[in-house]
């Protein structure tokens, strides 16, 4: 006789389950289907697997154009082997060929990726193959703008787009704020700018709240965050370090629930990685140092490539870094104090392309719809 667990214990056992292993279960039975959407168990299985976050991490990679990939490293039985990419491709075409994408950048917030394109955004979970449209104003430019992916809560996602003055080409400074729910801008007024973004950009989405990195006019560094609900910029914290624009630096996610910044010196290749929980730590903590002589510069200098990394299961840094010479990526493994492993993540020569972290989740987008799919065409690859 078939046991009829309680629907609260099937939904507990469900959330613990990796979201691999979700996607397969989703059609075990309709129930199963159903609940596995539910945004409570996404929400649950978010947070039980919080702290192995970067078990499924990829770096996504656009270049400018209509190809979009997620790389990642395969998992090794012995560090000694060499790295394996696993590559998934993400690139949309539309299906009228004479009018092709063009992907500028591309945001992550929990397994949503946010798609900039010219007067358009679009809004994909890659992993339910879920999409949605979303018109944005003619006042558009491509370096200038910047993106974030957040939400008041998992049902009422929002897209934040704005310009620093002092970034922008003799244009004015602007915030605005979109629903993705409904497709609605909102115009933020008296928000004025006393800083502007980093080059090349570091925003990330943090359990909804962007963060980035700002420089003030005398060239100190802060992370700034946007609060949605009181609709303006929040300074949290300096950073760790003097502020040198020769000096490569980026921020991340660290263990699903902290931010970690990261700095190199571009005379000795040093790296030093601070993490600190914002909500709950007064204090920052230098959670790696890597020295190694040899170690590559992980970008050069003016360039608009910007650096992501994580740590594996095993806790080892794994860095994304732009080959100036060849004009290609590449990614990093950090053995141990004095090794290193490399391995090349696109083999195609890139001018300019936009990297952002991605990890798949079962996270649902609001309003999705079946026929916002029709203008879009997918390339049949499994997603393994």
């Amino acid at each position: 006789m078939a046991l009829k667990l309680p629907y609260d214990l099937e939904e507990e056992i469900l959330s613990r389950v990796p979201w691999k292993s979700l996607a397969t279960l989703r059609c075990v039975c309709k129930l199963w289907n159903s609940l596995i959407l539910e945004e409570r168990l996404n929400k649950k299985n978010l947070s039980f697997h919080m702290h192995s976050y970067s078990g499924e991490h990829r770096f996504v990679i656009t270049d400018r154009g209509p190809n979009i990939s997620a790389v990642g490293i395969e998992e090794q039985k012995n560090v000694v082997d060499p790295l394996s990419l696993i590559v998934q491709d993400f690139t949309l075409v539309r299906v009228r060929p004479c009018e092709p994408i063009k992907v500028y950048k591309t945001v992550h917030c929990d397994g949503l990726l946010l798609c900039v394109m010219d007067n358009q955004l679009l809004v994909r979970n890659p992993l339910l193959k879920e999409t949605t449209w979303i018109k944005c104003g003619s006042d558009f430019h491509q370096l200038d703008d910047a993106y974030s992916l957040g939400y008041l809560s998992h049902c009422d996602y929002k897209i934040l787009r704005f310009r620093c003055a002092s970034n922008s080409r003799n244009k004015p400074s602007r915030v605005e704020v979109c629903e993705v729910a409904f497709k609605t801008w909102k115009v933020i007024d008296n928000i004025s700018f006393d800083w502007f973004l980093s080059v090349p950009l570091s925003i990330l989405s943090l359990r909804g709240t962007p963060y980035c990195i700002g420089l003030r006019e005398d060239h100190t560094a802060f992370v700034q965050s946007y609060d949605f609900y009181k609709e303006r910029f929040q300074p949290i914290d300096d950073l760790p370090f003097t502020y040198d624009e020769m000096n490569p630096i980026a921020l991340e996610i660290y263990k699903g629930d902290r931010l970690s910044v990261l700095e190199q010196c571009h005379k000795t290749r040093k790296i030093c990685i601070w993490v600190k929980h914002w909500l709950m730590l007064t204090s920052r903590t230098k959670l790696l140092v890597v020295d190694i002589p040899e170690f590559p510069l992980l970008y050069p200098r003016r360039t608009l490539l910007s650096t992501n990394y994580y740590f594996d299961k095993n806790n080892r840094l794994v860095i994304t870094f732009n080959d100036s010479g060849r004009k290609r990526l590449s990614i990093i493994r950090v053995i141990n104090d004095k090794e290193f492993q490399v391995i090349k993540a696109d083999e195609s020569e890139c001018r300019f392309p936009f990297l952002c972290s991605y990890v798949p989740s079962l996270l649902r987008i609001p309003g999705f719809s079946k026929q916002d799919t029709s203008r879009i065409h997918w390339r049949k690859r499994r997603f393994n």
